[in-house]
């Protein structure tokens, strides 16, 4: 019996030593958790929250860099990427930037050097010789005057005919042309068809005297022909 109240009694020392040691280990402060390695694994010790030994928030992160989308650096940066403006401003002499600037138009070379002829300044004549292709219409825009004065002084109507080498009289109250003096838009090129010459190009022109024509492109009277350019000033 002495020898089977000895065992028992080992046996009970061996429990109690068991409880005292595992109520040792449930005191340590919940706050301990494990720690964290510098690679990101969880070890012994760390002060961040843990769930069954693994460290939660970094884990969680990790989770999150790997499931972020490969970005491809030829692709289109998106609108949250900086343009290459801001980092000029940030940083001028690594990105330039070409500055946007307004060219105006203009003519070309060949054109600019061209000096246009201009009238001289004045009213109209006091008479006109008609030319071939010229008829009081024609004139009458040419010189901006008035058609019904010039028809009247010269007693002829809208249905009359006239020739090259007919003298009209010119109006001279200062009455204006009424309607559009220019038919065609000028300077402009211009290529010689069958049949023209510079009174017919002048009154197709309507606002332009054939003297004006001649003297632009060097011409004597209508020394042209047929698919020559010239130029209306």
């Amino acid at each position: 019996m002495n020898r089977k109240s000895s065992i028992q009694t080992v046996i009970i020392f061996v429990v109690i030593g068991i409880l005292a040691i595992g109520l040792t280990s449930c005191k340590l402060p919940a706050s301990t958790g494990p720690e964290s390695t510098s690679d990101g694994f969880p070890v012994p010790g760390g002060s961040e929250a843990t769930s069954s030994g693994i460290n939660v928030s970094t884990f969680a992160t990790q989770t999150a860099q790997a499931l972020l989308p490969i970005v491809n650096s030829s692709a289109t940066p998106s609108s949250t990427t900086p343009s290459s403006a801001t980092q000029a401003e940030q940083n001028p002499t690594a990105y330039p930037v070409p500055v946007e600037t307004n060219v105006p138009s203009g003519p070309t070379p060949t054109e600019a050097a061209i000096v246009y002829v201009t009238a001289t300044p004045g009213g109209p004549p006091a008479e006109y010789t008609l030319q071939s292709g010229e008829y009081p219409y024609c004139i009458a825009r040419r010189f901006d005057v008035d058609i019904t004065e010039l028809l009247s002084i010269n007693e002829l109507t809208t249905s009359s005919l006239t020739s090259p080498g007919e003298v009209l009289k010119i109006p001279q109250t200062g009455n204006p042309f009424i309607g559009e003096r220019t038919l065609k838009p000028h300077p402009d090129y211009y290529k010689i068809q069958s049949g023209d010459t510079l009174g017919s190009i002048a009154c197709s022109f309507g606002d332009i005297s054939p003297d004006m024509i001649a003297l632009q492109n060097h011409l004597s009277g209508n020394s042209f022909s047929p698919g020559d350019v010239i130029l209306i000033p």
